[in-house]
């Protein structure tokens, strides 16, 4: 399974399976890619069929934990499914009120999951020891730990339990040079499908009140093709960006005046980082700006900086 490794102006700054080099003019490509060769990460990253995607890591079933949370009989779960069970029905509380609408139940259980868990760093050894159950949410909810089926069986229970309509994607993503690989979920909310990757929203090391990031919070097909691919036969289109964070939080900047804005907005309200959107790449230099690293999605880039 992939984890990105993010090593951009701070060398302890790791990020969901490949280095990050720092460019010339201060700016970091997340993924180590020149923006000319975006069209070619696009072709190469559409499948033909499902044989050029392996699926290596069984994907948990929560079809047994579903039931019994919905009529209230625990009796026939094993002891796994059981405290899998009675751990979500503790946390879900810490994110889920009633009256949530379906973007908002998506957004809290993806900031939960980003903020809580931590990636499993003996799967990113040069010999793996991953740690047992990483891969389910067992391990997720118990150890707090997680390789990208972890984090994304534990999305999809949330969603199940919350009667989120998701389903899980099995696929590849892109390290610097090869394809590894990965899952993620496929909600859909008012009809339209979005993709969610929360392992790829974690950062290593996990700081403690460290905000979570949406870099692949409800985007489209469009956005996924370029680090990701998956046979896109065996699921639903997501063709649609109404409900793509940044744009819908209001962090779309179309200038460089709105990016200072955005950035002098959240310095001022004490926040450690500030996540923008443009539609072009842009690099822009204030005092309260430490460090940035810019991620190209499609039509649109992605920069979180770093603020003092």
């Amino acid at each position: 399974m992939i984890k990105r490794i993010l090593a951009a102006f701070i060398a302890t700054v790791i990020f969901a399976g490949c280095s990050v080099k720092e460019s010339d003019d201060n700016s970091t490509d997340l993924f180590g890619e020149d923006s000319s060769n975006t069209a070619s990460s696009l072709d190469d990253a559409k499948l033909e069929s499902s044989s050029s995607v392996p699926e290596k890591t069984p994907v948990y079933d929560d079809t047994a934990v579903i039931s019994a949370y919905l009529n209230g009989n625990y009796d026939g779960l094993s002891d796994k499914d059981k405290t899998i069970l009675e751990e979500a029905e503790k946390v879900i509380p810490e994110f889920y009120r009633e009256g949530m609408s379906e973007k908002e139940i998506v957004l809290a259980a993806h900031d939960w999951i980003v903020t809580n868990l931590v990636y499993d760093q003996g799967e990113l050894l040069a010999i793996p020891e991953k740690t047992p159950d990483t891969e389910n949410p067992y391990g997720a909810l118990t150890l707090r730990q997680g390789i990208c089926m972890g984090y994304t069986t534990l999305f999809q229970l949330f969603m199940d339990m919350l009667g989120i309509d998701s389903q899980i994607i099995t696929g590849e993503g892109k390290g610097t040079d090869v394809w590894e690989e990965h899952a993620w979920n496929l909600v859909q909310i008012d009809g339209k499908y979005y993709h969610v990757d929360t392992t790829w929203d974690d950062f290593l090391p996990d700081e403690e009140g460290r905000m979570p990031f949406h870099m692949y919070m409800l985007v489209p097909d469009t956005a996924m093709d370029v680090f990701h691919r998956w046979n896109h036969d065996n699921y639903p289109i997501a063709d649609s960006e109404d409900l793509l964070y940044y744009e819908s939080m209001g962090l779309l900047a179309e200038d460089e005046d709105d990016i200072k804005t955005l950035q002098r907005s959240a310095y001022e309200l004490g926040d450690r980082y500030c996540e923008i959107m443009t539609r072009e790449k842009t690099v822009t230099y204030e005092p309260f700006v430490t460090f940035y690293w810019t991620i190209e999605l499609g039509d649109y880039y992605v920069t979180i900086y770093w603020l003092y």
